[in-house]
């Protein structure tokens, strides 16, 4: 297999040999992520990570992945189930994320994100609860994907920023599947300017839209955190609070009737222009 280089924050991606799962110790298991058992170990302690310590992602019969804290390289092995798509499934989906959460370079969330008008917003909303339906419906009229699932963030100077990632988009979450390339795609570091964190509701009710303030607004969102390791959870909750303080959070009522998809989007892009960039 070839070589990948990632230009975000260059990191190098190379085939290797595969090394044993008895050096790394310390294990967490994850069981039926994408019907397969998957396993992330390290050679120290998950307390506190540090630059030289070693990381193994493996999932069961189909691929390993091994780095470094902040190592900038990630080796693969290939299992006897792998392919190229399913390679390139597991490095953009999950192993980038955990590379980027584990080495501190940015805090995730759970949201589907596109631009409106050159303007960064999220989706946010449990799983199945139609974040990548929208986000597919905005692609669909013209705007630019930011993320699919994962959104990477960071904040700089009080303000904080959402990384465009992969250009695939996975409106239907079928197993293993890297999805759709989107030609679409943004490129381009810009400000959180708001997130939409949507809740079903009855097919024949009112789409409506209010704006989340104070415990309600910082537990919505941190409902919706991503790669919230243990061992990060007292950063990732200051974060979180941080972040609260600062973007602008909303609450969105979407109707369970895609017949009716269209006002949602209506109401997002409209009030995506009214809205003011400081809280």
């Amino acid at each position: 297999m070839k070589n990948h280089k990632l230009s975000s924050n260059v990191i190098q991606v190379i085939e290797n040999q595969c090394i044993e799962s008895s050096f790394f110790p310390n294990t967490l298991i994850y069981q039926n992520n994408q019907d397969r058992n998957v396993t992330l170990a390290t050679d120290r302690d998950f307390i506190q990570p540090i630059p030289e310590q070693n990381w193994l992602f493996h999932v069961e019969n189909v691929i390993s992945f091994t780095w470094q804290t902040q190592g900038g390289k990630i080796s693969y092995c290939f299992l006897e189930e792998a392919t190229e798509e399913i390679f390139r499934f597991w490095l953009y989906h999950l192993v980038l994320p955990i590379y980027f959460s584990i080495s501190n370079t940015y805090k995730f969330l759970h949201a589907g994100s596109v631009e409106i008008n050159r303007k960064t917003v999220l989706f946010m909303a449990p799983s199945h609860g139609g974040k990548s339906t929208l986000t597919d419906y905005f692609i669909q009229h013209g705007h630019l994907l930011v993320t699919d699932d994962k959104m990477a963030t960071f904040e700089k100077g009080g303000d904080f920023y959402a990384v465009p990632s992969h250009p695939y988009h996975r409106p239907y979450r079928q197993v293993e599947v890297l999805g759709h390339r989107c030609e679409n795609a943004a490129t381009e570091i810009r400000s959180i300017h708001a997130i939409y964190i949507l809740e079903k509701d009855e097919p024949d009710s009112i789409c409506t839209l209010r704006p989340l303030k104070g415990i309600e607004k910082f537990s919505r969102l941190h409902e919706g955190g991503e790669m919230n390791f243990s061992f990060f959870t007292k950063d990732y909750v200051q974060y979180l609070s941080r972040l609260a303080n600062k973007v602008n959070v909303f609450n969105v009522k979407v109707p369970q009737d895609l017949d009716r998809l269209h006002e949602v989007y209506d109401i997002i892009v409209n009030h995506c222009e009214s809205i003011k960039e400081e809280i």
